[in-house]
């Protein structure tokens, strides 16, 4: 039998501040590259090049990242709020 290896990559950022801001920048970074996306699509139709499926491969790309991007953030969010919560149960306890 073959077994599988999961790997799980998490990036810690424990500020709060910091994982909002990654977030914002994440959903820039989507709305940007998916809205240049679009407008690159719709003006070159049917007139792309390798070049041109070169760069709309990286605006895809681009656009991945920041959904990646606000993933990370908010898990780190979730993970922030559940360690917040253990510890104000602990001290009280």
């Amino acid at each position: 039998m073959l077994q599988q290896k999961v790997v799980i990559m998490r990036v810690a950022i424990r500020s709060r501040i910091g994982n909002v801001v990654l977030g914002l920048l994440g959903a820039l970074y989507a709305i940007s590259a998916s809205g240049t996306l679009v407008y690159y699509v719709a003006t070159n139709w049917g007139a792309n090049g390798l070049i041109d499926y070169v760069l709309q491969l990286a605006l895809l790309a681009a656009a991945i990242g920041g959904v990646l991007f606000m993933a990370v953030a908010a898990d780190n969010l979730k993970s922030a709020s559940t360690r917040n919560r253990q510890a104000a149960t602990a001290a009280g306890s």
